[in-house]
């Protein structure tokens, strides 16, 4: 490295956050994601101790207050009131005091600490949810260190840093209405209803779907990937999560206002919200019974239309496929959507068992997942961004949000890198889907037995990544690339 040139370090996506374990028993998990904050300070304290300075950037999700319980023992999609959201973040440092004092550590000796706002954590820009952040670390006048709050990207040299859900139209943060927030209680002033920061789609699927449904099967915000793999397993475990999962359908109708103009572009005057947009339920509760909009599409439609590529309705209408999604094959297409339709139309009453072949035919693309492939990436919408942001003159657009580790090539030598996460995850184990059916099932209904009684552990992946950016006295990155953590001494 440059002698006067420096070392930039990203890491994304902690999640911490939730109760710990009540017990020691590996498979009690609390109400966490992220088990590792442990890990997290002996990554931080490695970085301490090196003698040249060096810049630490955490990309967003540093912490998860959407994982935290409130007073009346629920969950909120984002917390108003200044003073509970401070309370909920001295909990989870208290959790996790190790991690923190490391990075109060890590400013002390002279190095630079940079946090971008994700979409789990946006109180962290709430005042004096911000002061207290601050008092519990130790942070000074002296300690180089940035908080980017306001929906901004961080450029460092040719590359663009920012956390990745402004392209995720359900965890688009409302940046203006978060400001106006900020505004008034700055000035100790009420906030009027017109006032009122509308938390992310997301945010509401988290607090209000989600968090129920993983206080009795954790297996939800870990098993990957999400829509192919845990909603069918869920509706194997209990199919009556149908109706549970059709409140996701009025949270689709609030996203509709966060549609882009292009990749990497928002489509009106402001930061993400048109003019004129509408609350389709007035009362700023998006999680309305779905009796509400009974002209909204059925559940199913909505659960196979990303996999589907088209109307579920078509299907069942017609009993095969009529628009497949470009990267699976027909037969995978027809599989997938009637392995649903058996799930859906099942009862509680016969048992999981007796749903296993509908799960297998639901699951059986899965073979073929590239969720963990890291040279690609297969959500189309972070990566029509990333060529966007890329041609405006960066050589490496870096994300993080997804939980999904990527170094993917560009044209004209461009690069997008996703960060990664220190959260746990759960593969869906494609390896049992390949043989015949017999023996498939039997490896299916092994891992659904252990995910319907909570016994994770055996299934878990821990798979911490991080960023490395070697930048040059001039100014130009020198090298960049995708790190898995081995050791304090993998640094």
């Amino acid at each position: 490295m440059d002698v006067n040139g420096r070392e930039v370090y990203l890491i994304s996506d902690l999640h911490l956050g939730g109760v710990q374990p009540a017990t020691s028993d590996p498979d009690d998990r609390g109400f966490r994601i992220c088990t590792h904050g442990n890990e997290l300070a002996q990554f931080v304290n490695a970085l301490a101790a090196k003698t040249a300075p060096v810049e630490l950037i955490i990309n967003g999700d540093m912490v998860d207050f959407l994982a935290e319980e409130n007073p009346a023992g629920g969950w909120d999609p984002f917390t108003t009131d200044q003073q509970e959201a401070a309370r909920k973040l001295d909990s989870i440092i208290d959790r996790d005091t190790a991690f923190f004092a490391a990075l109060g550590a890590f400013l002390e000796r002279g190095h630079r600490l940079v946090i971008l706002l994700g979409n789990h954590d946006v109180e962290l820009a709430l005042p004096a949810v911000r002061r207290r952040f601050g008092e519990r670390i130790g942070l000074t006048g002296r300690h180089d260190f940035l908080f980017i709050y306001d929906g901004e990207a961080y450029p460092v040299g040719r590359a663009l840093i920012e956390h990745g859900n402004r392209y995720d139209k359900w965890n688009v943060v409302d940046y203006d209405g978060l400001r106006r927030l900020r505004s008034l209680l700055t000035r100790n002033q009420a906030v009027p209803a017109d006032y009122a920061f509308r938390a992310p789609a997301g945010s509401h699927m988290v607090a209000e779907v989600i968090n129920p449904i993983k206080a009795h099967y954790r297996l939800v915000d870990l098993l990957k990937p999400e829509n192919e793999g845990a909603i069918p397993v869920l509706m194997a475990i209990e199919p009556g999560y149908r109706k549970v999962l059709g409140r996701i359908l009025p949270l689709g109708v609030s996203t509709r206002e966060h549609r882009l103009a292009g990749p990497a572009m928002p489509g009106f005057a402001g930061d993400i919200r048109s003019e004129g947009a509408i609350d389709p339920f007035g009362d700023n509760s998006f999680a309305a019974d779905i009796s509400a909009a009974p002209t909204a599409p059925d559940p199913l439609d909505v659960l196979l239309q990303r996999r589907m590529g088209s109307d579920a309705s078509l299907l069942k209408a017609a009993g095969g496929p009529t628009g497949f999604a470009e990267d699976i094959s027909a037969r995978d297409t027809i599989d997938f959507g009637l392995g649903m339709l058996r799930l859906l139309a099942s009862s509680s009453r016969d048992g999981f068992q007796a749903r296993l072949p509908a799960l297998l035919s639901a699951v059986r693309s899965l073979q073929n997942d590239t969720t963990f492939v890291r040279d690609t990436e297969c959500f189309g919408e972070y990566l029509g961004a990333a060529k966007e942001l890329a041609s405006g003159g960066f050589d490496y657009v870096i994300f993080g949000h997804t939980h999904a580790a990527r170094d993917v090539s560009l044209s004209g030598g461009a690069r997008y890198l996703n960060v990664g996460t220190w959260a746990d995850l759960i593969k869906f184990p494609s390896a049992i889907l390949a043989g015949p059916a017999p023996a498939a099932l039997d490896g299916l209904r092994a891992f659904v037995e252990d995910m319907s009684t909570g016994k994770l552990s055996g299934w878990t992946s821990f798979m911490p990544t991080y960023v490395k950016l070697v930048v040059g006295s001039d100014g130009v990155i020198r090298d960049a690339r995708l790190c898995d953590y081995a050791g304090p001494d993998s640094l």
